[in-house]
């Protein structure tokens, strides 16, 4: 019997990832509200980690927080029974969005601005800023287009939107 191949699994086109720079604020706190854990995070006034052993000690002037966000993820509700149907249904718009940059920006900008607005909000009038940050694969991803509706609730809750195209 003759083994079947398998195909290699396809890079998604594209990964969001939510950036977070903040005089002082604690980053469990960001995790807490959003229900992601961090990448990569710090506190103002937490040590930097030394280079060598000859440099004085160095605190760092700001806190970060930076996770990977899943927009495909943002479709379930739990708390709604769904008939098989809708079940198979749920699954293909979840594909879609992993696959679908308008799509997934559209998601991610309605899914802040309802769930987490206020936080956002004291975030950016603390001095804070809030980066959206695209990180595209160019030959997966050949065009996209941002709707007003979406840049405008972006631009309301001060996030910045920033592309990268990322190389093979």
């Amino acid at each position: 019997m003759e083994a079947t191949k398998r195909s290699e699994p396809q890079p998604l086109p594209f990964l969001l990832s939510l950036r977070i720079r903040h005089p002082s604020i604690d980053p469990a706190s960001i995790s807490k509200e959003l229900r992601i854990e961090p990448e990569h995070s710090f506190q103002a006034g937490q040590p930097r980690p030394l280079r060598n052993s000859l440099a004085p000690v160095a605190l760092h002037t700001e806190s970060y927080w930076l996770a990977a966000l899943n927009p495909a993820a943002w479709f379930g509700n739990p708390s709604f029974a769904e008939p098989p149907a809708l079940a198979i249904s749920q699954k293909q718009l979840d594909a879609a969005a992993a696959r679908n940059l308008t799509w997934a920006l559209c998601l991610c900008a309605v899914s802040l601005s309802k769930y987490h607005d206020a936080l956002l909000h004291k975030i950016c009038s603390e001095g804070g800023e809030i980066s959206l940050l695209v990180t595209l694969s160019p030959p997966a991803v050949s065009s996209f287009n941002l709707t007003p509706e979406v840049s405008r609730i972006f631009g309301e809750l001060g996030i910045a939107l920033e592309f990268e195209f990322a190389s093979d």
